[in-house]
């Protein structure tokens, strides 16, 4: 049978909007409750005093309930289970008690038809309890607890999660791992765990339990060999029903299983999905976080025998490189039987494990934790002969590893050991002098001599590229009326054997160049191109782009300094340029539903912590790799040189708000961010050589000297936003014509500058960042980083610190970066309140406060 990969906007656009209400829960490692303990039964009053009504919602205490401490506990794992429902489809959800319901996320579905069974993990609230909403209808409950997740995980700790490569452990019906039988009616199957698959040192296992076709419905249990058999894991139905469950491993690293029926002899399968260990180190800790990541029923159904790709990292706060995603998955609306299956996207998809086994016509949901593949994305196949509908709802994510912060190992000093509570203590406490923080010294570059620039090109593969000329011209006269405009010539250069290059630029400049920089502050902003072909005739091409301080001597400015100063070489890769038919710039709709705006939507507050893809896509179904065209890989190869000439169009401009920096206040402290006079920002520039596939190269610095100032001013206390400048960017059309090949066309996208929209905003603020201040945040930094403001004092970053967003905004539905330079007409400044009977702490985000810290946070 074929396998159809099938991608709907869950991979540009659905798969990252993040809904207001999602609640998020501090990390921790886990540890089981065996055996696992009944905390709600609806039917008889436990936990919850009725039967949930419809479109109510409930609660119910978990601290200090079936094994889970009074306290220390930031999430726990759950097994819930529906019965006796008066609706023809209804849903619960779950979160932590005092925060707002974050609708949509649900963790089971349930009809009148049939019991159903599902598994959560669900953050609790402050008080200690979670609540449960139940959408239509009546519904007696059911809520075991299995296990929980201390508030702080830390490397000394047991109970991170290691994920493992999905394997198939046991099938009864063909003999896989146990007997080829059936477990008898009351009867038991002990599975050996410790050192299968890699699984070792293990305290609890995560798997995917199915119980295929059993005829008649009943009850599995799952738990520690030699142990209790507790709670049931999986409550199946007459057909085939599968449900996620973390089971603690018992003596002789094995788990039993036990058939509940008292006259059905039953298969089982058991496919594994990582576990958690019991060694002091490796694993990694759990963050809750509840949200909708996808949901079909807005745009396409999945195909039958196809898949989709969803997003996670980028969401909620979500990095780039985690170890693995707590998945909820709903099917919905499926015209026949099947089951899906999970894998880390862009690997092979797994030929035996499966979730979710699902039946026509009827909703049903199962708790998956999947690894991520590219770009931190998981992989969800419909193996079903027809559609379905589907929802991935969020709920948490494991770190790689187990990571605390530990002291700068340049740091002699120890660390201080506090017992204080957060926000801050109230009782009187000794303030300690304020820290001698100064400004950095100035940037050692000199200010005087003729700019360089430099960077290195290779192929798709990463071989540098010798003997390729590089061709210099000024980008700086594109406007947004640009037409077919040739870049003023600024000279050319060799690549070395390794690739590398640089150039000298002229000194003095010609006049039309001296013209442009002054009127950009002293900086000229170049393109560098390289083309070349392959021994088939395809263009293979590449711009970078980079900036050149030519302002020295006596009209130095600061600009020219930062640029000097931060001019660090790019490495750029050549990729075939193969369309010979100019295109369109993307609808309004496109961007709308493109990865990188769902980024720039998130409330992920990161800064230079969240990451990109090296290439992005706007267009959905459309593969990320720019080195293969219909079918032929150019990755490897070592083009000849080609002479070709380019020509620029701007086809469409936008204004987009662009995040350019932040500032922080705790406690009693404001906060003020001022971006002034040069309005200095490198910008990121996007290019693709087929209007698909696209990488930030290089960037524009964009330092005219404009006469503007914006920012805020005395804001706090509890405060921290970051603040967006509105920039002017341009969708460029580059049509290059070579001696050999003809034309084709390439793309870009870069900022024109600085512009107020009609009738708009100035600037605006940008994301909530208070989740870096407080205290954890405090405790978490190298002591060497931090400083002390005092009362009635203030602190501001003014020169020569940098900070990179590198979602500072969403163009044309790429992802644009920007990094600003502090200098005196720019600072990040707290002000420290006046209560005298404790400290103000600050420390830097990258390095020291007196070295480069690029931001600095507050508590």
């Amino acid at each position: 049978m074929a396998v159809v990969f099938f991608t709907v906007l869950a991979a540009f656009g659905l798969a990252g909007i993040t809904h207001a209400g999602a609640t998020t829960a501090t990390s921790g490692d886990f540890f089981a409750v065996s055996p696992s303990a009944k905390i709600v039964d609806t039917r008889s009053a436990v936990g919850v005093s009725a039967t949930l009504g419809a479109t109510s919602t409930n609660s119910f205490q978990v601290l200090g309930q079936g094994g889970i401490p009074n306290s220390g506990v930031s999430a726990v794992s759950l097994d819930i289970t529906t019965t006796n429902a008066t609706s023809s489809g209804s849903y619960l959800e779950m979160w932590p008690d005092g925060n707002t319901r974050p609708y949509p996320a649900s963790v089971i579905n349930f009809s009148s038809s049939a019991d159903a069974s599902n598994s959560a993990i669900v953050a609790v609230g402050s008080d200690g309890k979670i609540d449960v909403y139940n959408s239509s209808g009546t519904v007696n409950v059911i809520v075991s607890v299995n296990g929980y997740f201390t508030s702080d995980g830390g490397d000394t700790s047991p109970g991170g999660f290691v994920p493992v490569t999905q394997s198939r452990l046991v099938d009864t019906r063909d003999g896989t791992g146990a007997p080829e039988a059936q477990i008898a009616p009351g009867g038991t199957l002990n599975v050996q765990i410790d050192g299968v698959d890699g699984i070792t040192d293990e305290g609890s296992v995560y798997a995917n339990i199915t119980v295929p076709s059993p005829g008649a419905s009943g009850s599995l249990y799952a738990y520690a060999a030699g142990g209790s058999a507790g709670q049931p894991v999986v409550d199946y139905k007459s057909v085939t029903t599968s449900q996620g469950a973390v089971i603690p491993v018992g003596s002789g690293g094995q788990i039993t299983l036990k058939n509940g029926s008292s006259t059905q002899p039953i298969d089982v399968v058991l496919d594994v999905y990582g576990y958690f260990t019991n060694a002091p180190s490796g694993g990694g800790v759990f963050s809750a976080v509840q949200d909708r990541l996808l949901d079909t029923r807005t745009s396409t159904a999945i195909p039958a025998n196809s898949s989709v790709s969803v997003t996670v990292a980028g969401n909620d706060g979500i990095p780039t490189s985690f170890g693995a995603a707590v998945l909820n998955l709903t099917t919905t609306g499926q015209q026949n039987s099947g089951y899906l299956r999970v894998w880390p996207t862009g690997q092979t998809m797994p030929s035996t494990t499966s979730v979710d086994n699902f039946q026509a016509n009827t909703s049903t949901a199962d708790l998956v934790i999947a690894q991520p593949g590219t770009q931190g994305a998981v992989s969800i196949y419909n193996a079903s002969a027809g559609t379905i509908q589907l929802l991935v709802d969020l709920q948490g994510w494991f770190s790689s590893t187990q990571t605390t912060a530990t002291p700068d190992p340049t740091d002699t000093a120890p660390d201080p050991t506090s017992t204080e509570s957060d926000p801050k203590p109230t009782a009187n406490a000794s303030v300690s002098p304020a820290p001698a923080v100064s400004d950095s010294p100035a940037p050692s570059v000199s200010a005087s001599g003729a700019a360089t620039v430099a960077g290195i090109f290779t192929n798709g593969a990463g071989t540098g590229l010798g003997n390729m000329t590089v061709t210099l011209s000024d980008a700086d006269v594109l406007t947004d009326t640009s037409s077919d405009v040739q870049l003023p010539a600024v000279g050319n250069t060799t690549t070395a054997s390794d690739g590398s290059w640089s150039y000298t630029l002229p000194d003095p400049l010609p006049s039309n160049l001296q013209t442009l920089a002054d009127a950009n502050n002293g900086v000229l902003n170049l393109s560098a191109t390289v083309d070349g072909y392959a021994s088939d005739g395809t263009l293979l091409t590449a711009i970078d782009h980079v900036s050149a301080g030519v302002a020295e001597g006596t009209a130095t400015t600061q600009a020219s300094q930062d640029v000097r100063a931060n001019s660090t070489p790019h490495t750029m890769a050549l990729h075939p340029e193969t369309d010979t038919t100019a295109l369109d710039a993307p609808s309004d709709t496109e961007e709308a539903n493109s990865t990188s705006q769902a980024m720039y939507d998130s409330p992920d507050p990161t800064g230079d912590t969240s990451t990109t893809s090296t290439y992005q896509s706007l267009t959905p179904n459309v593969s990320l790799n720019p080195d293969v065209v219909n079918g032929v890989n150019y990755a490897n190869v070592v083009p000849e040189p080609n002479s070709c000439t380019n020509s620029f169009t701007t086809l469409k401009t936008e204004i987009r708000y662009t995040t350019v920096g932040e500032a922080h206040a705790y406690w009693d402290a404001k906060a003020s961010f001022d971006y002034s006079s040069t309005m200095s920002s490198s910008i990121g520039v996007a290019f693709s050589a087929n209007g698909g596939k696209w990488s930030i190269t290089g960037g524009s610095s964009e330092t005219g000297n404009l006469g503007h100032a914006t920012g805020y001013s005395g804001k706090g206390p509890y405060f921290a936003r970051q603040w967006r400048v509105p920039i002017n960017y341009g969708y460029e059309k580059v049509r290059t014509y070579c001696a050999r090949g003809g034309t084709t066309y390439g793309y870009e996208i870069r900022p024109l500058g600085y512009k107020i929209p009609s009738g708009g905003y100035v600037a605006e603020f940008g994301k909530d960042v208070s989740g870096y201040d407080g205290y954890s945040g405090w405790a978490n930094t190298y002591s060497s980083r931090r400083g002390k403001v005092p009362a009635g004092g203030y602190f501001s970053l003014i020169r020569g610190h940098s900070f990179s967003y590198t979602v500072a905004a969403s163009v044309f539905g790429v992802s644009i970066s920007a990094t600003t330079m502090y200098n005196t007409n720019h600072t990040q400044k707290i002000e420290a309140g006046s209560k005298t009977y404790d400290e103000h702490d600050i420390w830097g985000a990258k390095a020291p406060l007196y070295d480069n810290p690029g931001t600095f946070y507050s508590y």
